[in-house]
């Protein structure tokens, strides 16, 4: 094992090498190479190997989309007349506006509060082309929404925004649209984040976040900034073909930010996904993980989790997660991260 990092922030790594006769080198004896590596946080392990295949999308995507927008639920005309509506106590008029945004509620919850958002009138938006309008919409509407509804339910809860953009990443609908849930219980990965995050604060005296950026950028993973935002990519990824991070210090949740870090997140997130585009990605997951709104000790600072999504062959279906994600709770990579950062550094750059 090797350790290497800057300040509090340990970095841990594990070479791998197996030994095989490789059919490609004429069945010669060959070593190859892969990686454990350690979140310097939590110590949850993520590999690395060298395995490689294009992201390509389905051919007649376009055609797809099309086939679909008769039926789709989210689009104008169909919105108003086929999606749930909230009681009139927590929503006044059943379904939440803003602009050209809608919120309503999940016909399928996943908790008390479970709702759907759909930022905008388009059926089809590939990744490449997102516009930070639409972003802007989503994540502003999302934050004014939590802002009406969390007082009405009481209790210091938290305020999830998650985007599935396009099958891979399990969209049951192309039509952009996200999810926003307010809950007790955030899920496992918050939940282990947030019990480090306390005990470093409590052992280093000051907030995770703060060594963490101050690492990251000294490894070179920093890929730019928006505003107060500062965007990295994970020593330990978590997607296939790798991932990115936004992180916000000195907010805990989606209901702290003003207009300006909406705007400001916006002029990033659509940058990153250009760059993960240009490497033929065309669906992602996005999560924001926030603190609960009654916490008061600083130990957490709002971040935003890009996981661009794959299928591995898209004539078979075959999802980029496997036993070592579902089964295991491994992370597996088949991108450097070091790579992966330098190719969005070069996407911030671009006007």
């Amino acid at each position: 094992m090797t350790e290497n990092g800057s300040g509090r922030v340990v970095y841990r790594r594990e070479p791998r090498v197996s030994r095989l006769h490789d059919p490609r080198k004429a069945f010669a004896l060959s070593d190859v190479e892969s990686e454990i590596r350690y979140d310097p946080l939590t110590g949850e392990s993520s590999r690395i190997c060298h395995f490689s295949l294009p992201a390509a999308a389905p051919s007649d995507l376009g055609a797809i989309a099309e086939a679909r927008r008769p039926g789709c639920p989210f689009c104008p005309g169909k919105v108003d007349t086929v999606t749930p509506r909230f009681p009139e106590e927590l929503v006044p008029g059943g379904r939440f506006r803003r602009g050209e945004a809608v919120v309503f509620p999940n016909l399928f919850p996943y908790d008390e509060l479970s709702t759907v958002l759909v930022p905008t009138a388009r059926h089809d938006v590939a990744m490449a082309d997102v516009p930070e309008s639409l972003i802007a919409s989503g994540v502003g509407t999302a934050r004014d929404f939590l802002s009406a509804t969390l007082p009405r339910l009481g209790g210091d809860l938290y305020g999830i925004v998650t985007w599935n953009h396009m099958p891979p990443a399990g969209g049951t609908q192309l039509h952009p649209h996200m999810q926003v849930v307010a809950t007790s219980e955030p899920g496992n990965a918050i939940r282990r984040e947030l019990a480090a995050e306390s005990t470093w604060l409590a052992t280093n005296g000051r907030p995770y976040a703060e060594d963490l950026l101050a690492a990251e950028e000294a490894a070179g993973r920093v890929v730019g900034r928006t505003g107060r935002w500062t965007w990295h990519v994970p020593f330990a990824p978590s997607g296939v073909l790798g991932d990115c991070r936004a992180v916000l210090p000195g907010k805990a949740t989606v209901l702290d930010l003003d207009d300006d870090d909406v705007a400001a997140f916006a002029t990033g997130l659509r940058r990153v996904l250009r760059g993960f585009a240009a490497a033929g990605l065309w669906s992602f997951n996005l999560t924001f993980v926030p603190d609960h709104g009654g916490e008061r000790s600083g130990r957490h600072a709002l971040s935003a989790r890009l996981l661009p999504r794959l299928y591995i062959d898209p004539v078979l279906h075959s999802p980029d997660a496997n036993y070592l994600h579902m089964l295991l709770g491994e992370r597996f990579s088949m991108a450097w991260p070091e790579e992966v950062a330098e190719r969005l550094r070069k996407a911030f750059s671009e006007p």
